[in-house]
């Protein structure tokens, strides 16, 4: 299937991908992550295509201090924290830099736990996880998140991107069991460059379409 870019929704982008990933239709001790918030949208159209539970995986970008858009890392939900050496070392910034950022990024990311209701999500020992956002750019809040699901002891992780960044989808290739990425344009400097409609997505719209996808597996 050719891949089709700019993406004109998220929903078009988790429709499109979906199709590389009819295997795990059905499959049995599988389940959809999406990175909170964008990734939920993708992970909702994953879950029509695939009739399998969606649950939220919370991670926090670490941004640059004067910058928070830059990426130089990310924290996950479980603890686990990666930080890109290189890029912080390019801008000279130590870890005792980015306390203050980790400090306020955790507490956000506690506050989406109790919003998100993880704690009522099943046990992830023994499963295969599809994990999935809106794309990656860095990678950061990709690598933190692998780093956090090989705690919980997952059985496999799929990672599934519309978009991604060619040396990020390298890197990810090694990190991950499998991995289906629709495409990785060049000249990539945000995610959102290769979407029509790229609206940011609030809590409500991620509560709506987690109850939603709940309904439909019930």
């Amino acid at each position: 299937m050719a891949v089709r870019l700019p993406f004109h929704t998220r929903t078009d982008a988790g429709t499109q991908l979906s199709t590389q990933l009819q295997k795990y239709k059905n499959a049995k001790d599988t389940v959809i992550l999406s990175l909170v918030r964008g990734g939920v949208v993708i992970g909702a159209a994953l879950q029509k295509k695939l009739h399998l539970p969606l649950f939220p995986y919370i991670v926090r970008k670490l941004g640059h201090p004067g910058h928070r858009e830059y990426a130089l890392g990310a924290i996950a939900e479980g603890g686990s924290t990666y930080m890109d050496d290189s890029a912080m070392q390019a801008v000279g910034l130590a870890w005792e830099d980015m306390e203050p950022i980790i400090e306020e990024e955790m507490a956000e990311l506690k506050r989406r736990q109790k919003v998100y209701m993880v704690k009522a999500r099943q046990n992830l020992e023994g499963k295969t996880v599809i994990l999935t956002d809106d794309g990656a750019a860095t990678g950061a809040t990709m690598f933190a998140a692998i780093a956090d699901l090989r705690k919980t002891k997952v059985a496999k992780i799929i990672l599934a991107l519309p978009v991604c960044a060619p040396d990020t989808a390298a890197q990810l290739r090694k990190k991950a069991d499998d991995t289906v990425i629709l495409a990785t344009p060049a000249g990539f400097a945000a995610v959102g460059q290769f979407y029509i409609e790229f609206p940011q997505v609030t809590d409500e719209e991620v509560l709506a379409l987690l109850e939603s996808s709940a309904r439909e597996m019930q």
